[in-house]
């Protein structure tokens, strides 16, 4: 595993996450051997989320806290969770109407979230979504409320984009804050025709480059394309997939994936990932492998070292590779 650091943050974190949007009772024996292979991979970093499966994400990640004695051994690794998601029900049934974009929202997710892990802090606490509409300053001072209290120690954002992060930044700044510390969108080498989930933040590379002198780390979510560059979806796919990514370059870039992929003895989908970190950035990426060897592989990947000509020929910027 490697590891990056994180502004005003004392320990690394391990430069992929483990995702647990997936995770749910029905698959808990799964989760919790994930969970140990991960951790014994030197992962550290668990990325949760009040709604991930209705809300029974937190409760399996607990549960393995708890069997495997990590409760007392809380500072040897870290725990993001997020606020200001629109509402979901227990059947993970989405309301994008029921927007929660607050400064109230925050304390109640907060507060919720620490109670359903028995957790006395979260390591990074993100808002989930934005609303242009809401201003910055009172989420930004809500944020740095709960920093104060103790209940987080750094903040940031997921599916923002670059002129709010910057405005929040910027009244961080002037109020003397913490601000800022990890902006967590969605990067992927794959083009977004639309986005997935309503609210969702697709980086492009512009966006990525935007942090080259910015001190906020940058984490993707969806660094593989939510599978697509696995190459196992056809006409049967899901139609949030064929809506978000079925488009003519993307299949082309799936064609040079497998041809880079066939040079290095590697899967296609880690060709993708292996894109997302041979940014001129330092990236860290959430990934939600279902099974260890889907984590060892996305591990290896830390250690591919593309060439330049391979990252433009991959994003279709270059129309010939040596």
């Amino acid at each position: 595993m490697k590891y990056v650091k994180v502004k005003n943050l004392d320990q690394k974190a391990a430069r992929l996450f483990l995702g647990t949007g997936w995770f749910a009772a029905p698959h808990e024996e799964s989760v919790f051997k994930l969970l140990d292979d991960y951790f014994l991979a030197g992962g550290n970093v668990i990325d949760a989320g009040r709604f991930y499966s209705g809300g029974d994400s937190e409760r399996v990640i607990t549960r393995w806290l708890e069997s495997r004695r990590m409760m007392a051994k809380r500072e040897s690794f870290l725990i993001v969770n997020k606020a200001c998601h629109h509402f979901v029900d227990e059947n993970n049934v989405q309301y994008p109407e029921r927007n929660r974009v607050k400064p109230e929202f925050i304390t109640e997710d907060l507060e919720y979230s620490l109670h359903s892990m028995k957790q006395p802090y979260f390591d990074i606490y993100l808002l989930h979504r934005d609303n242009p509409e809401e201003p910055v300053e009172g989420l930004i001072d809500r944020l740095e409320r709960h920093r104060r209290e103790g209940q987080i120690k750094v903040y940031g954002v997921s599916n923002w984009s670059l002129d709010r992060i910057a405005a929040a930044q910027e009244y961080a700044r002037k109020a003397g804050y913490q601000g800022i510390s990890v902006n967590n969108p969605s990067y992927s080498l794959a083009t977004v025709k639309s986005p997935r989930s309503f609210g969702c933040v697709y980086a492009d590379d512009a966006y990525v480059r935007w942090h080259a002198d910015k001190e906020i780390s940058l984490v993707a979510w969806a660094p593989q394309a939510s599978g697509f560059f696995a190459g196992v979806f056809g006409d049967d796919a899901p139609e949030d997939i064929k809506r978000t990514y079925f488009l003519e370059e993307n299949f082309e870039k799936l064609a040079r994936c497998k041809v880079v992929a066939k040079r290095r003895g590697v899967a296609a989908t880690n060709i993708a990932l292996a894109y997302v970190f041979n940014q001129p950035v330092t990236m860290m990426a959430s990934i939600g492998p279902r099974s260890g060897s889907e984590l060892r592989e996305a591990i290896d990947v830390l250690d591919i070292k593309l060439s330049r000509d391979e990252v433009e020929w991959l994003s279709l910027r270059e129309e010939r590779l040596d």
